[in-house]
């Protein structure tokens, strides 16, 4: 879910289109007002009847020339040159006839000229203003020359108004003219500045998308405005809509949040936000100073901190336990040598055999801890290597039936042939070992058959691969599933609690991921390996 933001800039062309679409309008109220004055105004009663029918026409064919005008701009798709000509030539024309006729003396409409030149200067771009400010000073001129001709005198107050009048249409379609160049100057400008801005913005949405960290930003009322993909895989993929509340999205980050605003020193700990997803930890932060301020979410996924630490704790505890384990080692082997011994004396009473069977049972179990300790923290790096699942998971089937002592039926379920990972072969073999025998244990203990089923896909919403094993066992209880991955922890008498221990270190050293999927019948163990071409942690 991304943010995305809306703005009011208007291109060069809309604002083009805008102002000839004022002038038109400003064009077909000033003919009807021109129509209104005529058939109002007692003045043109004195006008000969020639003159009022032309006058008429003349308003009339004005108002029609506007209104389809009007019409004719919709269908055009860019304002031309000779479109804003012909529309300045309409006013011209009308307005020096209307000027002529109305009355000897003149009615001033030549002033309106300034407006129509003033608005074909803003529309073109070029010397054509110049020649709407020649077009309107001829229109000007036009009454004061007719009349020198036609009465054989010279008024030189109206050439001299009428000179201004020119002037200031020139000067008009001079300033107009700059003004509209530097506007578009300043478009074009604010135009390159808000591609270059928008590319940007997209950019930064881009590498926010990319980001392995997920990032979540939420408004003053808890709605979610903005979320990478990395945050909404690392949350689970919960629905998304618009306006979606943060508790919707994960109740545990609501939580934290609210604890959060709380207290600005709060530090939230690491939590699980889904049943199969990897443990996140979270950072929040204002964007801005106040209380309505958006909030800034930073999810890690801390799977990688956890291998970190667990790296140094056994680097640490590496040597201890070593020397620990050696330590008990040697004289657990003189019990145990001691115990078969004394199992052996013929002079042993009958009573005391019991006694010295659980001794040596006792001390194999302790040997077996030993040697898991050992095998712990001596375990080599991992050596990972790209592998097809399908094709190596038949063939450690194979090998593992091979080696049972009674049989068993393990059914393989996978369509996707040519699914790869990455991971080390040995260290997944041992991880699959423990889990297969598990398993069969489990199950035939509820079911009284040795069965198990195994699952290879590739989930379509992460795109990694994954193996489920799968038996019809009891199941684990649901207040002890998040405690089977602790060392030492187990419920059976004769197990030691490292099996699913090692097993899952053994998975996060190969960047994958161990987790307990609860199931209505028995239990489920997924193993998500990390994408083929990746090799950093999930």
């Amino acid at each position: 879910m991304n943010t995305t933001h809306t703005t009011n800039t208007m291109s060069p062309l809309e604002r083009e289109w805008k102002t000839l679409r004022i002038y038109l309008f400003y064009r077909l109220i000033l003919s009807i007002s021109l129509l209104t004055l005529y058939l109002l105004s007692p003045s043109t009663q004195h006008l000969p009847s020639e003159s009022q029918w032309f006058v008429l026409g003349t308003t009339i064919g004005y108002i029609v020339l506007c209104c389809y005008q009007c019409i004719a701009t919709r269908k055009v798709a860019e304002i031309g040159k000779l479109q804003v000509f012909l529309i300045v030539a309409v006013d011209v024309v009308c307005v020096a006839l209307l000027e002529f006729i109305n009355s000897p003396e003149g009615s001033n409409l030549s002033i309106l000229l300034i407006v129509t030149v003033a608005a074909g200067s803003i529309l073109v771009v070029g010397r054509l203003s110049l020649l709407f400010a020649a077009m309107a000073t001829w229109a000007i001129f036009f009454r004061n020359i007719e009349q020198a001709i036609t009465t054989q005198h010279l008024n030189s107050e109206d050439f001299l108004q009428s000179g201004f009048l020119g002037i200031a249409c020139f000067l008009t379609a001079i300033i107009a003219q700059q003004l509209a160049n530097r506007l578009r100057e300043s478009e074009a400008l604010a135009s390159s500045r808000a591609i270059e801005v928008a590319n940007l913005e997209e950019l930064n949405k881009h590498i926010i998308q990319r980001m392995r960290t997920g990032i979540v930003v939420v408004d003053s009322n808890y709605q979610v405005l903005m979320i990478n993909d990395a945050c909404w895989r690392l949350l689970g993929m919960p629905e998304i809509q618009s306006h979606t509340h943060i508790e919707n999205l994960s109740p545990e980050l609501s939580e934290h949040l609210l604890q959060w605003k709380e207290s600005n020193h709060y530090r939230s700990p690491p939590f699980k936000a889904s049943i199969s997803g990897p443990e996140v930890q979270t950072n929040f932060t204002l964007l801005k100073s106040g209380a309505d301020s958006e909030v800034l979410i930073f999810v890690d996924d801390n799977t990688r901190m956890a291998q970190q630490a667990q790296q140094l704790k056994l680097a640490s505890l590496g040597g201890l336990t070593a020397s620990i384990a050696h330590e008990i080692r040697n004289p657990l082997g003189a019990i145990s040598h001691a115990a078969q011994l004394l199992h052996e004396s013929p002079e042993l009473a009958s009573e005391d055999v019991r006694l010295t069977e659980i001794i040596q049972q006792h001390s194999q179990r302790m040997n077996k801890v030993i040697e898991n300790v050992l095998q712990l923290s001596r375990r080599n790096p991992a050596q990972p290597q790209i592998i097809n699942l399908h094709q190596w998971l038949s063939e450690f089937i194979d090998e593992f039936a091979h080696t049972l002592s009674s049989p068993a039926d393990i059914h393989f379920q996978s369509t996707r042939t040519a699914t790869e990972c990455r991971a080390d072969p040995s260290q997944i073999q041992q991880v699959l070992s423990n889990l297969f025998i598990n398993g069969l244990r489990y199950n035939e203990k509820q079911t009284g058959k040795r069965e198990l089923w195994v699952v290879a896909d590739i989930s379509l919403q992460t795109e990694q691969p994954y193996v489920e094993i799968i038996d019809k066992g009891p199941g684990i209880p649901e207040d002890t599933a998040s405690k089977i991955f602790e060392p030492f922890y187990t419920t059976d008498k004769t197990g030691t609690g490292l099996g699913l221990y090692i097993s899952k270190e053994l998975c996060e050293a190969n960047q994958a991921r161990l987790d307990y999927i609860p199931i209505t019948t028995g239990s489920c163990f997924r193993i998500t390996f990390s994408h083929p071409g990746r090799q950093t942690a999930l």
